[in-house]
């Protein structure tokens, strides 16, 4: 499924990838695989700021769960892209 996330911070892109394929429910669920309480999504939003790092580790490791479980061709090779794109926020 195409999104349009051009112009977004990465970790908004990826909220909007991962909800529109179903692997998150809200903006709740995302923060809580970023290691986080439920707001803080709604805090980064309300402040300007983006993730910790420790948080994009933590959705490093998610991104890569919801890689192994997919068969489609198109949403692995999506995965993939932010999951590079997360692996030089954290390095």
């Amino acid at each position: 499924m195409m999104i349009k996330t051009e112009g977004m911070p990465l970790h908004e892109q990826m909220f909007e990838v991962l909800r529109a394929n179903y692997f998150l429910n809200d903006a709740a669920d995302f923060s809580r695989r970023m290691g986080r309480s439920r707001t803080y999504l709604s805090t980064l939003r309300y402040n300007g700021h983006t993730p910790s790092t420790d948080a994009y580790a933590n959705l490093l490791n998610y991104l890569r769960e919801c890689y192994g479980e997919t068969e489609d061709a198109d949403l692995r090779n999506c995965l993939e892209h932010y999951i590079k794109l997360v692996e030089e926020e954290v390095a």
